[in-house]
């Protein structure tokens, strides 16, 4: 019996047509696995029609922070903002459903393949994890995030870049760990976050992609795959370390990798 096929795509931001044609060539039996990165919405023409499809087909995912964002404004715990594209979301009076079916994804995400473990986030993880420390982190917010999402929603927006102690301050350090999950792309060698660069090089010279650094957590996973920095273009120089954020949204591409022998299938984004 053939083994069926494990694809993780990168952010498609509400890029439909991009990501059906994705899909066509991946998984054009309906027999794979198709797993995301995050960021299914947001910027791109048509989240709405991105959100039915993985509400019918039951698509999982790791959270991004577009995806994040979605939850709080259904929650009423944010404004759609000028630049969101989320107003035909909202207007299918599917909130509910929405939230229900994104509290089934998680930030961090263990996918095996033949004995192999990969690991999926949004935006990265810190050096220092191991993938104990990962889990734990994820099952801290997931927590969180599942007991109140109303609570958890009206504390989070914050740029926190300093690791703190839970005991120290619980809020912080959720807040924190969000941001390392979501929306981290420069770190120092103490695990502070710039969170204003978005570009390939941070104007400082303290920090570093975060994945520049040596990761504790390759002695027990063997790739880490993460979307995010439209910027790279996928380029880490890393051969463990996968981006597979093409900026479809921008004009560039979209991006599926298989787990299995790390090959990466693009479409084109559609003018």
């Amino acid at each position: 019996m053939k083994t069926k096929s494990k694809f993780v795509i990168g952010d498609i931001q509400g890029c439909y047509k991009e990501f059906r044609n994705l899909i066509k060539l991946i998984d054009p039996n309906k027999e794979n696995k198709i797993f995301c990165v995050g960021d299914l919405v947001n910027r791109g023409p048509e989240s709405e029609k991105m959100i039915d499809y993985v509400l019918e087909n039951n698509i999982q995912s790791v959270y991004g922070n577009h995806d994040l964002h979605l939850m709080a404004i259904l929650l009423g715990q944010r404004k759609h903002g000028k630049k969101d594209t989320l107003k035909k979301v909202i207007s299918k009076n599917k909130q509910i459903e929405i939230i229900e079916h994104f509290l089934g994804f998680s930030f961090a995400k263990l996918m095996s393949y033949k004995n192999k473990k990969t690991l999926v986030v949004h935006a990265g993880v810190l050096p220092s994890w191991s993938d104990i420390d990962i889990q734990a982190s994820n099952d801290e917010l997931m927590h969180d995030l599942r007991k109140d999402p109303e609570e958890f929603f009206s504390t989070m927006y914050s740029d926190r870049s300093k690791a703190i102690s839970k005991s120290t301050n619980k809020k912080n350090r959720r807040r924190y760990l969000v941001n390392v999950f979501t929306r981290m792309r420069f770190i120092s060698d103490k695990n502070k976050l710039d969170l204003q660069t978005k570009l390939k090089k941070s104007g400082s010279k303290k920090f570093k992609p975060w994945f520049a650094f040596e990761h504790r957590c390759l002695k027990d996973i063997e790739n880490i795959i993460f979307g995010h920095w439209a910027a790279l273009n996928g380029v880490t120089n890393h051969n463990r370390i996968k981006g597979i954020d093409l900026g479809c949204v921008w004009g560039g591409s979209l991006a599926a990798i298989n787990i299995d022998d790390k090959s990466i299938i693009t479409v084109d984004s559609v003018k």
